[in-house]
């Protein structure tokens, strides 16, 4: 994701007065401001609430079927595929499954939402992801819940949106912590790596199933004025 819109306004509008700083390692440590009403976050809810009731692909039971019965509904389907690789995975150690997840997202096709739906953003279940590719934040949400269904704690998950500070736009990643560290799993990179390798990336809200946390606004230009994250490590809270 580029667009600035992958920022809700409510909340940017929160810190337009008030910049704080934050590096990947702060994502499970502290936050500025935190609920659980995803109200903020319409597209993150509709995925919560699809996959709540999204039904696994029926296998055709006729012998002579050469493919499985497809879902009627992409968008809330649990794909066979998908089902076979968790299984195929599932007596790993939790730090393998982490690599397992991560590479077997990562090898999906990247599309652009406004090729794949004609609309500037849209967040993809998992079902959709694995039919039509996805950008970044589709690679982190069927990371996600990938993990959950092999049964990684939700608190220990996070969906990050962060300041790409390198690229100077917008991108999602998962944040996974697990054995005392947090750890990056990100479409960008081939291998899973320790979150605060990650300098480039300045979190500025994550997402689980029960809440949401805002940790830093992002550096974006509105018109000609640019509003700073406040991430110069010598004078925090203030503007590059």
């Amino acid at each position: 994701m580029r667009s600035v819109s992958f920022f809700p306004k409510v909340i940017l509008a929160l810190f337009l007065f008030a910049p704080v700083s934050a590096h990947a390692n702060s994502v499970f440590q502290s936050a500025t401001a935190s609920g659980r009403n995803f109200a903020l976050f319409p597209f993150w809810q509709q995925v919560i609430s699809d996959m709540a009731i999204a039904q696994p692909e029926a296998v055709v039971a006729h012998p002579d079927a050469a493919h499985p019965q497809r879902c009627a509904n992409e968008r809330l389907c649990i794909p066979i595929a998908w089902t076979s690789f968790l299984e195929s995975v599932r007596k790993m150690s939790r730090r393998d499954q982490l690599n397992a997840v991560n590479a077997w997202a990562n090898s999906r096709p990247y599309v652009e939402d406004i090729q794949n739906y004609h609309v500037s953003d849209y967040w993809a279940t998992p079902g959709q992801f694995l039919a039509r590719g996805g950008d970044c934040e589709d690679y982190a949400i069927a990371k996600y819940y990938s993990l959950v269904r092999l049964g990684f704690p939700t608190d220990d998950l996070r969906l990050v949106i962060v300041d790409d500070t390198n690229l100077n736009v917008f991108h999602a990643v998962l944040a996974v912590r697990l054995d005392n560290n947090v750890w990056l799993l990100d479409n960008q990179l081939q291998h899973v790596v320790p979150m605060d390798i990650a300098v480039q990336y300045v979190p500025i809200y994550s997402l689980n199933e029960h809440g949401w946390w805002v940790h830093s606004m992002p550096k974006i230009t509105l018109g000609n004025v640019v509003i700073s994250a406040g991430r110069d490590d010598n004078h925090p809270g203030g503007a590059n």
